[in-house]
């Protein structure tokens, strides 16, 4: 594997977690309106991608292999936790 491979694989590996995370905080915006009023998207996008990303190696360290389903469970499960902690727990403005 050269380096220009290895450098583009791990950008793949950091994308799933990206639109893992985009898509919740989209779904998060449109379906929680009212309670989310004051959490814009750079104040939830970071805390998705974080739970997501730390899911996704963490699946991958575990099982060994990238893309398993167990491990994208385990991101869509991580982000809806840090979405709900950060949207609806986190005091802040209302």
């Amino acid at each position: 594997m050269t380096p220009s491979d290895a450098a583009w694989h791990l950008v793949n590996a950091a994308a799933a977690p990206f639109w893992v995370a985009l898509l919740s905080v989209l779904g998060l915006k449109l379906l929680w309106r009212g309670p989310t009023v004051g959490r814009g998207w750079a104040a939830l996008l970071p805390w998705a991608y974080l739970a997501a990303l730390a899911a996704h190696v963490g699946a991958w360290a575990y099982w060994g292999a990238e893309g398993t389903m167990a491990g994208y469970g385990l991101m869509v499960l991580s982000t809806a936790l840090a979405l709900w902690v950060r949207a609806f727990m986190w005091p802040g403005r209302r």
